[in-house]
């Protein structure tokens, strides 16, 4: 597997702790929020850089705790299909404001790559073999009916006011 870059973040190396696996002093763990819910003080004053693993069926909510305090999340699709970890990227970004990083594994498919971006995603854990058909996937399309989710960019109606002169985000920003 190879870390296929979406965003331009700088990814960290970490070691992925399996249960009962303590972290030596000052290593980049990846943890499952399992075992960071009930020894995350311990992992958090060995360590230099935590990231947390969970899976679709997590409550956004269930990480609110740890928001602050974790480098990167690493979210696992356990099936093509799951919308949820979509979802669960969105809620990370707009409602507890996560600047960290925030990556895809498991089943995700290159045509979800420029989808992923936009819901908040980082970075996907693929198949080397991937790799060029995420980065084309990333320039399929150049404009969207909505913005992303934290409204970067413009949407299609916006570059329609633009040309016609009827921009008014524009003029309010400017």
């Amino acid at each position: 597997m190879t870390l296929i870059n979406l965003s331009g973040i700088h990814s960290e190396t970490y070691r992925e702790l399996t249960d009962g696996d303590l972290p030596a002093a000052g290593e980049s763990v990846l943890v499952p929020l399992s075992q960071l819910q009930d020894n995350g003080a311990a992992i958090f004053e060995l360590t230099s850089s935590v990231g947390v693993i969970v899976d679709t069926e997590t409550a956004y909510s269930d990480l609110e705790e740890f928001v602050g305090q974790v480098s990167f999340v690493d979210i696992r699709f356990p099936v093509f299909g799951d919308g949820r970890g979509f979802s669960l990227a969105v809620r990370l970004r707009k409602d507890f404001g996560f600047k960290g990083e925030i990556r895809a594994s498991g089943h995700v498919l290159p045509d979800q790559a420029l989808f992923l971006l936009r819901a908040g995603f980082d970075s996907v854990d693929a198949a080397e073999e991937r790799r060029e058909a995420f980065e084309a996937a990333l320039k399929r399309f150049g404009a969207f009916y909505q913005t992303d989710m934290i409204g970067h960019g413009k949407s299609v109606a916006h570059l329609r006011h633009s040309a016609s002169g009827n921009d008014t985000t524009t003029k309010e920003a400017g």
